[in-house]
């Protein structure tokens, strides 16, 4: 007579269990220091966005011979100090400091979204936005900066992107001597 040994296949109950316990006790660890890298790259992919863009909203205006404004922006269309979803580069055809579907054109459009943190545009006391003049691509009376401010408790990155009246674009990271006062 011959006794059929049945093997089964797969994971017990408390192997099941050992094991996500584990995975849980990994991701508990790791997991204040996956979100601080995210934060960081995105203040990376933030600051390197802005001053792209300011780079070319100074080439555009003097080859283009067009004033162009700069703002920040939440839908897409209307511009506000305090917007941070998106940053709006266009021809105001109508120089109203909004870009117009239809009216204006639309250089670039360049999508912020932050996740840890807040953007701000100071430009001048009340300005919502920034203009480079045509006939020399500098942002002639319109200087200021973006601020870039955690909200993040893991977010440790606080600086400011100036741009001054001939054009000069500087990355200034929070420091005593030049705090960002965020």
């Amino acid at each position: 007579m011959k006794i059929k040994i049945l093997r089964s296949y797969g994971f017990t109950l408390v192997e099941l269990i050992v094991t996500v316990a584990v995975l849980v006790i990994i991701l508990t660890i790791a997991y204040p220091y996956i979100m601080t890298h995210l934060a960081n790259m995105e203040a990376k992919r933030i600051r390197y966005g802005v001053i792209n863009t300011l780079k070319v909203a100074k080439a555009e205006s003097y080859v283009r011979r067009k004033d162009l404004v700069l703002c920040l922006s939440n839908d897409g269309k209307l511009c506000h100090r305090d917007s941070e979803k998106t940053l709006l580069l266009f021809i105001d055809e109508n120089d109203n400091k909004v870009f117009d579907l239809g009216t204006d054109h639309l250089i670039e459009q360049h999508v912020l979204n932050p996740k840890y943190s807040k953007l701000a545009l100071r430009v001048g006391s009340s300005r919502h936005y920034t203009k480079f003049w045509g006939n020399s691509g500098n942002p002639r009376g319109h200087f200021g900066h973006i601020k870039y401010c955690p909200i993040a408790t893991y977010n440790r990155n606080m600086y400011q992107i100036s741009f001054n009246q001939v054009g000069v674009f500087k990355h200034k990271p929070d420091s005593r001597s030049e705090p960002t006062e965020c």
